[in-house]
């Protein structure tokens, strides 16, 4: 039987983020893109010696690591699977490019089930003619969203088949979105009219794990958006609305991806100033895309 793709209408919507990148970071810039499967683009500089907190996302980052004019250390990174602290002690000026969830860059040769909770050498395993070179140069964040955007869509389009198991994973992953996590793997199956076993396959050979703990992922970024933003914790709305069984699940999921409680997060993140060091460039005047 073949699957067709149906076009997601939240993929585009979803912005997985790093708060910890904002909170461990002196200076923290970022600007949504959500094109070519491009979540958004930031840059962070930060003290020597200490390291990122990171969180799961579903998301590759490719993170250019600057250390002097034209020397930059380039890393592909894949998403954690639960809450991390070591990323990166020794650097200090990053530019980073996060792309959508479950989506894999042009270019790129590896699967996203190679990087869970990985770091490797990005020049290893990209395309010869992507000039690391000249974005090497770059000091500002204006210029390495540009360079990188010209080297970029120069690539060739990763191509996906409109059927088989490419197309089922897509179309899963647009159902996963769709209810922002909260759908089980028995409606998938329903839906797509294959067993869940099989979808399960797939969808670790596609992504490393399980449509269970995308999911969860998801719900974790809703959460995460949620409390940033101003959304009251302490009100069952909160569990309900991201499709948390009860308090219990919703406290033992969160602490495993966050290393803390939702309280103790909001806690944090007012604390650290979260609203005010996570800047956007168009609100500083930035024209970047």
């Amino acid at each position: 039987m073949e699957t067709t793709i149906v076009k997601s209408w939240k993929r585009e919507k979803i912005r997985s983020t790093q708060p910890f990148f904002v909170l461990d970071s002196r200076d923290f810039i970022q600007e949504t893109y959500r094109k070519m499967g491009i979540s958004h683009f930031y840059m962070l500089r930060k003290d020597p010696g200490l390291p990122l907190r990171s969180i799961p996302t579903g998301c590759i980052d490719f993170m250019f690591c600057y250390r002097g004019p034209g020397e930059m250390r380039s890393l592909v990174t894949g998403t954690a699977l639960s809450f991390t602290g070591d990323l990166l002690a020794d650097e200090t000026d990053i530019f980073g490019v996060r792309f959508m969830p479950g989506t894999n860059p042009n270019g790129l040769m590896l699967r996203l089930h190679d990087l869970i909770g990985d770091q490797l050498s990005l020049r290893e395993f990209y395309p010869y003619d992507f000039d690391f070179d000249q974005l090497s140069m770059q000091t500002d964040f204006t210029s390495r969203v540009r360079v990188f955007l010209n080297e970029y869509t120069a690539l060739p389009a990763r191509g996906r088949a409109p059927y088989g198991k490419e197309a089922l994973f897509d179309a899963v992953c647009d159902m996963i979105y769709n209810s922002d996590g909260q759908i089980r793997v028995s409606e998938l199956s329903t839906r797509t009219s294959y067993s869940q076993r099989y979808i399960r396959r797939i969808f670790q050979e596609e992504m490393g794990f399980s449509p269970k703990t995308f999911c969860s992922i998801l719900r974790l970024q809703r959460a995460i958006e949620f409390i940033n933003y101003g959304y009251d914790e302490k009100t069952a709305d909160w569990i309900s609305d991201l499709g948390f069984y009860d308090q219990s699940q919703c406290i033992r999921d969160f602490r495993k991806y966050t290393g803390m409680t939702p309280g103790q997060y909001k806690q944090l993140i007012k604390e650290g100033n979260y609203r005010g060091k996570a800047v956007y460039a168009h609100d500083k005047g930035l024209k970047v895309l």
